[in-house]
């Protein structure tokens, strides 16, 4: 086993330089043209942090009483808590090459669960067990239709997003949902060095990801996996296992972000699974062109979604609305 996993992170070293090398082109071949290789190497990896920093620093410009306060940049940082999760989660399955677009509609019907399950008398340990039971069952139901019956992960879960919103109508009625635990509502929002848990609770999910993907080899499998599925399976790599894994934490990570998101509002609307999807995958795609160009990645990531979120914070604070 050991001269197996030793071969497949041998192959996905040579891919990993076999990229590397075409992003830094083929004519450099004195020691002179490595350094600008390596230079030229950096200016496309950093543009996009760089820009976050420039529209950061134009906005304080432009606008110091409003947009240049602590208050303001606490309030972006927390408003964009429950989309960083569900960006992380979009973010495994999509570096093992599928989509999930049904992470919106499992944080929906999971921080729905915790209302309606509290509103009947269930225990709190149970309105945060429940949801996570959810959002594991719909991991599985993806895992059964797209890797063992082998239909387009795209449609799939297109689909299962439609249900998903249809099931949340119907057991909430299509009304707000307000019967949020207090213990919920406390894990949510009691705040650590001026920020609410929910902030920390994204970051070290973050960091986990983070360590999986650049640190073991259950990371670099992934990517081999969404760079080439064929050689992954010459490879000898449990492709289906692999799979499977990704869209149940995807799944998972979604129902975590809805029983968060309904102790952070302490409500949930049934009809807002649809204005969930977009943003996650913003930012994840927005990740991969920096730091690591063109993989799927924790840190680009993150700087993709506080870019967008500097950028529209910035332009409605100096007064543009959108149409």
């Amino acid at each position: 086993m050991e001269p197996e996993q030793m071969a497949i992170n041998q192959m996905v070293d040579e891919s990993a330089a076999a990229d590397n090398a075409e992003q830094a082109g083929s004519g450099r071949r004195s020691g002179a043209h490595s350094r600008l290789a390596g230079t030229g190497d950096f200016l496309p990896r950093a543009a996009i942090p760089f820009l976050l920093v420039a529209c950061f620093a134009l906005f304080s410009i432009l606008s110091p009483h409003l947009f240049f306060t602590w208050t303001n940049v606490r309030i972006m940082i927390s408003a964009q808590a429950t989309v960083l999760l569900l960006a992380l989660a979009a973010t495994i399955p999509l570096r093992a090459g599928d989509f999930d677009l049904s992470i919106g509609a499992v944080m929906i019907l999971s921080g729905s669960a915790v209302g309606l399950l509290y509103g009947h008398g269930a225990p709190v340990i149970v309105c945060f067990i429940v949801p996570l039971g959810i959002g594991l069952f719909i991991g599985l139901m993806n895992c059964l239709f797209v890797v063992k019956f082998g239909l387009n992960s795209l449609i799939v879960t297109l689909g299962m997003l439609t249900l998903l919103s249809g099931i949340t109508n119907y057991l909430t009625g299509d009304n707000l949902v307000t019967t949020i635990p207090h213990a919920v509502e406390a894990l949510a929002n009691t705040r650590l060095l001026t920020l609410p848990y929910i902030v920390w609770i994204g970051w070290l999910v973050a960091f986990l990801i983070w360590i999986v993907f650049e640190f073991t080899p259950l990371g670099r499998y992934l990517l081999f996996l969404g760079g080439n599925p064929t050689a992954a399976v010459l490879a000898g790599l449990r492709v289906s296992a692999l799979r499977c894994g990704a869209f149940l934490a995807c799944a998972i990570i979604s129902a975590l972000a809805g029983i968060l998101l309904a102790g952070s509002l302490g409500s949930v609307d049934p009809s807002s699974a649809g204005s969930y999807l977009l943003p996650p995958f913003t930012a994840a795609f927005l990740g991969t062109t920096m730091i690591q160009l063109g993989r799927f990645n924790v840190g680009g990531t993150l700087v993709g979604l506080y870019l967008l979120a500097v950028g529209i914070t910035g332009l409605q604070l100096l007064g543009v609305r959108g149409g």
